[in-house]
C-alpha cells in the first residue's frame, strides 16, 4: 500500500510539472493563507476567491476575511506573520501606497515588512451624478460646478480613501470645485447618489455599473487609460481631455518581507499563470475587473511612484489621521 501511495505522489509530481505548476509550492506549503482586508462579497474577496479557486493544483488557498480599518487590519497580520510563504496578503493600492501617508502610526510599512508577490487586477474608477443634475458631459459638469462653488457636493466613501484623493486632484487640476461629503463606506454613499441627496461621486466601476444601466445614476467617465467593457460607451477622462483624472486601482498580492526568493517566485508564477487563464479573465470581467497580471518587480515600481503620488495629495489636502 506505501509503495502504491509513493508511486502516485511520484505520478503526480510529475504531471504537476509536466503542466507547468510550481511543485515546491504545494509540496513544502499544503495549505496557503489569502489574507483579504475586507468582507465577504466585495470586489478584493471577489478576486482573492477567484484565484484560490484557480490555482488549486498549486496548493491549497484558503482565503481569510480579516476586515477593517480600510484593509489595514489584515496588512498587520501579514506584517506580524513568520516570514514564510504560507502567508499571503490580496490588498488594493491604498494598503501599499496611501496608509503610509495618511495615518500618523502604522504597525506596518510596506517597503519594509512585504515582499512584492504581483499585481493580480486591477479596476477603473468613474464620475457619476444623479439623473436629475443637467449635464451629460465631463466639461458640463465642470461648468456646472463652477457655477456653484460651495455647492457642487461630491461623496468619497472614506476621508483620505482613493476616491477622495483622486476627486481632490481633478478638482484641483481643473479648477472644479468640489466639496467632499465623506461617508462610512461605499454603499450608503451610492444610496445617496441614487436618492438624490448628493449629487455626484467618485466610485468604482464596479459599484455603479449596474446603477448605471438601470438609469438611477448617470456615468460621465472612466479613469482607466482604455474604455471599459462593462460601459463601453462611456469614454474615458483621458481621451476627453483631462488625464489628471486617469488611474486605475490595482490588487496587489504580497508576502512577508524574509520569505526566501524562490518561494517568492514560485508563488508570483502560480499567481501570473492563473491570472492569464480564460476562467478567471472572465470571472473578474463579469465584476468590472481586469486580470492585468504582473510580476513582483513591476508591482515594486507600481508601489513606489503611486505612493509619491498620493502622498502628494495627502500632503496637499493636509489630511492626518489616527
Amino acid at each position: 500500500m506505501e509503495r502504491c501511495s509513493h508511486a502516485r505522489r511520484r505520478l503526480l509530481a510529475a504531471a504537476m510539472v509536466a503542466a507547468g505548476t510550481p511543485w515546491r509550492i504545494s509540496r513544502a506549503q499544503h495549505v496557503v493563507r489569502l489574507l483579504v482586508g475586507f468582507p465577504p462579497g466585495g470586489a478584493i474577496d471577489v478576486t482573492a476567491r477567484v484565484y484560490a479557486e484557480a490555482m488549486r493544483g498549486a496548493g491549497t488557498f484558503v482565503v481569510e476575511n480579516r476586515a477593517g480599518a480600510a484593509g489595514n487590519i489584515a496588512a498587520t497580520a501579514l506584517a506580524q506573520s513568520r516570514p514564510e510563504a504560507s502567508t499571503v496578503m490580496l490588498a488594493p493600492l491604498n494598503v501599499y501606497c496611501i496608509s503610509t501617508a495618511l495615518y500618523r502610526s502604522l504597525s506596518f510599512d510596506p517597503a519594509r515588512d512585504f515582499a512584492p508577490v504581483g499585481i493580480v487586477a486591477t479596476f477603473p474608477w468613474v464620475l457619476a451624478v444623479h439623473p436629475d443634475i443637467p449635464v451629460r458631459s465631463v466639461p458640463a459638469f465642470i461648468a456646472w460646478a463652477r457655477a456653484r462653488p460651495g455647492q457642487a457636493l461630491c461623496g468619497m466613501a472614506a476621508v483620505g480613501s482613493e476616491g477622495h484623493l483622486m476627486a481632490f486632484g481633478f478638482s484641483q487640476n481643473e479648477q472644479c470645485p468640489l466639496t467632499f461629503v465623506p461617508y462610512k463606506g461605499g454603499a450608503p454613499m451610492a444610496q445617496d447618489l441614487m436618492a438624490g441627496h448628493i449629487p455626484a461621486v467618485f466610485d468604482p466601476i464596479v459599484n455603479l455599473a449596474p446603477a448605471h444601466k438601470a438609469g438611477k445614476v448617470r456615468i460621465l467617465a472612466v479613469t482607466s487609460a482604455e474604455r471599459s467593457a462593462l460601459l463601453p460607451e462611456v469614454p474615458t477622462f483621458t481621451e476627453l481631455g483631462y488625464p489628471s483624472a486617469a488611474g486605475e486601482t490595482w490588487i496587489g498580492a504580497s508576502a512577508r518581507q524574509g520569505v526566501p526568493a524562490p518561494a517568492v517566485r514560485d508563488l508570483s508564477t502560480a499567481l501570473l499563470a492563473a491570472g492569464r487563464t480564460a476562467a478567471v479573465k472572465d470571472k473578474l470581467a463579469a465584476i468590472g475587473l481586469a486580470a492585468n497580471v504582473q510580476g513582483p518587480e513591476a508591482m515594486a515600481a507600481t508601489m513606489a511612484s503611486d505612493t509619491q503620488r498620493y502622498a502628494g495629495l495627502v500632503r496637499a489636502l493636509g489630511l492626518k489621521l489616527d
